[in-house]
């Protein structure tokens, strides 16, 4: 693969100047079943940007992994079989905790279909799904930018890589909106749900652009997004996604389901392993009961600022309607 100069970056980003008013005004509604959402038919491509290049590039809940395995997790080692699990339960609790936030009980009053693990995926917990963004600055962003404990910095060398699809050829590329939670609202977020353990690189029509890193071309990415907090607003729901991450337990009905549900699946794990698996998952989390991290009080205080209520709670708006959430 051609490595370019990352100055293309640059020359791209002059395209999307005015990309998210246009994205704003571009809304259609769908409808499946008694519930919908919208899609912005001025979207034409999804990006992706990393730092560097993986390979494979795989869904979160497979990062990680000793096996190489790409298609049957039953092959995998025991260990990786716990943390794919564990990993599957953690996201369920994130869906768990967005039965107490304001934004859902929205979402069903405007009759919008709200994807709980996409929205896991974008707050950080590992999942099936891959974060994708419509506007190239964002992606280029994450492409030049690295995250440290003093916040985000340039990346000064090496190769970064950017991928390229377009979501009206594929049908299983989704919008995290038109709900307007605050980090997939400024990350102009999409995602894609890859097979289990699959990877990105050989999907149809998936384009990569790989270029050498120049600390300048970084700099101006920081700038554009404020260091990365305009693209990282303080939002209580990462402050959920973290504590789950970091707590080392997990609700056990959770856990349960987790290994029913994969228990069940033809590329899954085997019943001759879920002792060995239980066993492994001893080792890495400590099974409880059920405990709320979006209390109460987290969401009074949400429901306290006026702001907040104003651009969170708003109607929904689209500018027609579609037939089909992908069109011919």
């Amino acid at each position: 693969m051609q490595i370019v100069p990352a100055s293309i970056l640059l020359q791209i980003s002059k395209d999307f100047v005015d990309h998210r008013s246009r994205r704003e005004e571009s809304w259609y509604w769908y409808s499946e079943g008694d519930y919908g959402g919208a899609i912005p038919f001025a979207v034409q491509s999804l990006y992706r940007g990393q730092n560097k290049r993986y390979v494979p590039m795989l869904p979160s809940i497979s990062r990680g992994m000793s096996s190489q395995d790409t298609g049957e997790l039953w092959k995998y080692a025991i260990s990786d079989q716990a943390k794919i699990v564990l990993r599957l339960a953690q996201s369920w609790w994130f869906s768990r905790e967005l039965d107490h936030h304001p934004i859902t009980s929205h979402a069903a009053n405007q009759k919008l279909e709200l994807d709980r693990i996409a929205l896991a995926q974008h707050y950080g917990i590992p999942t099936g799904y891959l974060d994708l963004t419509d506007d190239f600055n964002v992606s280029a962003f994450f492409a030049t930018c690295y995250e440290t404990k003093s916040g985000w910095q340039p990346v000064t060398s090496g190769t970064g890589i950017i991928y390229r699809v377009h979501p009206l050829e594929i049908s299983n590329y989704f919008p995290l909106g038109p709900q307007a939670l605050p980090r997939p609202t400024e990350q102009c977020a999409w995602v894609t749900e890859l097979p289990l353990c699959h990877a990105f690189d050989g999907w149809p029509d998936v384009k990569m652009m790989q270029f050498n890193h120049e600390r300048h071309i970084g700099e101006y990415f920081l700038e554009m997004f404020s260091g990365g907090e305009r693209l990282f607003p303080p939002d209580p729901l990462a402050d959920v996604a973290l504590e789950i991450l970091a707590c080392r337990e997990i609700p056990a009905d959770l856990i349960e389901k987790a290994l029913e549900s994969f228990s069940n699946d033809p590329h899954g794990i085997r019943i001759r392993h879920l002792k060995a698996i239980r066993k492994e998952l001893a080792k890495i989390t400590t099974l409880n009961n059920y405990r709320r991290l979006l209390t109460d009080e987290k969401v009074s205080l949400l429901l306290a600022d006026i702001e907040w209520r104003k651009k969170m709670l708003q109607d929904v708006k689209a500018r027609a309607r579609a037939i089909r959430r992908v069109p011919i």
